[in-house]
């Protein structure tokens, strides 16, 4: 009797054991298959999830999935790499509370013209809208400016300074302008009248950012803003 007591203790222990250091390894396949089939791709890709205690896993609860992941692309973002937290998963409803990291070298899409690059975006917050931060390299946005305003038929060399002031120098005159954001556009708002606004940046196909707020400084350009990344992962 003592015997078969034992023996079924030891059952007991192997399959908990089995359950417990097995389920986050299982989860974790499960959330990459997922990342896969909302479109998300991806080399070097590291799935990790995490549960307390990790048995929540059987009713498809995650504490945390933390994903790494280089040449990244899903929905409008292109990356170079990502380092991502996502809290209070539901793997089989497939929802995210949190979202929390850092992405690299994304590429932000600009109507007419070739894509920008971030250097650095990080997020932090609600999964359906995060607030974002993205630095932005000054010489780009400069570009930038000169490139839009081409198309609208003004040849200009542009300078940005601290805190969001921009000078346009075209014709032989210096025309003072602005970065700004309205209505999540990124826009060139010169002072002086005749002189088009000119929107920069513009959520949509390539673009999942909306900027709320933006500055120049030392680092580059900072623009503020959010990013739906739920959505952009079909959950």
């Amino acid at each position: 009797m003592r015997s078969c007591l034992v023996q079924l203790f030891l059952m007991v222990a192997i399959v908990f054991g089995l359950l417990w250091f097995g389920l986050p390894i299982g989860a974790a396949w499960l959330a990459t298959n997922a990342l896969k089939g909302a479109g998300f791709t991806g080399s070097d890709t590291v799935v990790t999830v995490t549960a307390d205690p990790p048995l929540l896993l059987l009713t498809g609860h995650a504490d945390k999935v933390h994903v790494t992941s280089n040449a990244v692309s899903v929905g409008d973002l292109q990356a170079s790499a990502v380092d991502l937290t996502l809290g209070k998963v539901d793997l089989i409803g497939r929802s995210v509370g949190s979202i929390e990291g850092t992405l690299t070298g994304v590429s932000i899409a600009v109507a007419g013209g070739d894509a920008v690059t971030a250097q650095t975006v990080t997020v932090s917050g609600p999964a359906s809208g995060a607030k974002a931060t993205l630095v932005l390299p000054t010489t780009e946005v400069e570009g930038l400016a000169e490139t839009q305003l081409a198309a609208d038929g003004l040849k200009a060399t542009i300078t940005l300074a601290a805190p969001n002031k921009v000078t346009i120098a075209a014709g032989g005159k210096s025309i003072p302008a602005q970065l700004e954001a309205t209505d999540g556009i990124l826009l060139l708002v010169p002072g002086t009248p005749g002189v088009p606004i000119v929107p920069l940046l513009t959520p949509g196909k390539g673009n999942p950012f909306h900027v709320t707020a933006v500055s120049i400084g030392a680092a580059g350009v900072t623009l503020t803003g959010t990013v739906d990344l739920q959505s952009m992962l079909g959950l």
